[in-house]
């Protein structure tokens, strides 16, 4: 089987060239492209981008206005032309038999998605084209958060399965932790926003993978302990409790009782918080879920 891998990029043009770079040099028995598509960018990515791709016939290059990661995303599954269409972020550095290995998941006809991230999808995620077609790919609905799960679940709503497996990348991501007061309660109130497609997700995907992959309870409720987790670092296995976010960033480390304190009172403020985003996703999509 060949493969097209979509990359798309927004204002990350130095670790950009490091992906490209690791992906053209894959150790891979067929065919693959490498359609990169530029949203909006303007940090120079475009420059970089026209320049970088001169003399690299497996690569291709798409600039459109910022319309967000779905529909970069489309627009590079619209273009490729290969049997396997993988998600590669901008920011992962893929070893040399990356592809190969992503490649060589789907040895059945009933694998439709194969994933070397987590359950189910995210960067590192491949697809067959076929499926992408009748699904129409990523739904633009949801802007950013949760689409590779929607994704993954309307391809096994068609009956095919799932597949985790172990290929060799880095993820090259370090998020900046937000500077100031104002900095963090925007940091805070637009992580809020993003779990409001918590709603969405289990509107159009009323199933029992998706209650167990969100944690859901009773039909409509969140398991708090693990909202409480999430804030506190606990959602990962082998973590000490500190307040910090699952994009890597720590805002309080836990040294002292009294910083042990602060942090559960933190934790408890944030299920308060996340599950009050949810209400008011609850009324804009029509689906209640705290």
């Amino acid at each position: 089987m060949n493969a097209s891998i979509v990359v798309a990029t927004y204002n990350n043009k130095k670790t950009l060239e490091k992906t490209l770079n690791s992906l053209l040099k894959q150790n891979f028995n067929g065919k693959y492209e490498i359609i990169v598509v530029n949203d909006g960018s303007k940090d120079g990515t475009k420059e970089f981008l026209e320049k970088y791709k001169k003399g690299k016939q497996k690569l291709s290059v798409f600039h459109q206005k910022n319309s967000g990661v779905c529909k970069a995303r489309n627009k590079g599954i619209q273009n490729s032309k290969y049997e396997i269409v993988i998600n590669m972020d901008h920011d992962c550095i893929a070893k040399k038999d990356w592809l190969q290995k992503m490649v060589a998941g789907f040895n059945s006809e009933k694998t439709g998605v194969v994933s070397g991230y987590d359950y189910y999808g995210g960067t590192s995620t491949g697809f067959r084209k076929s499926i992408l077609d009748k699904t129409g790919g990523y739904d633009e609905d949801y802007g950013y958060y949760r689409e590779d799960t929607d994704l993954s679940f309307k391809i096994m709503d068609f009956g095919y399965e799932f597949k985790l497996i172990k290929p060799n990348y880095e993820h090259d991501h370090k998020e900046a932790k937000p500077t100031g007061f104002m900095g963090l309660v925007k940091h805070v109130l637009q992580r809020l926003y993003y779990h409001q497609n918590d709603v969405l997700l289990y509107k159009k995907h009323p199933t029992k993978e998706c209650e167990e992959f969100l944690h859901i309870k009773y039909g409509f409720l969140i398991d708090p302990m693990q909202d409480f987790r999430v804030a506190t670092g606990l959602w990962e296995k082998g973590k000490k409790m500190n307040l910090s976010s699952p994009r890597g960033i720590t805002f309080m480390e836990n040294k002292t009782p009294i910083h042990t304190l602060a942090i559960i009172l933190g934790g408890m403020g944030y299920v308060l918080a996340v599950k009050t985003s949810r209400f008011i996703g609850s009324l804009r999509f029509g689906k209640l879920l705290i």
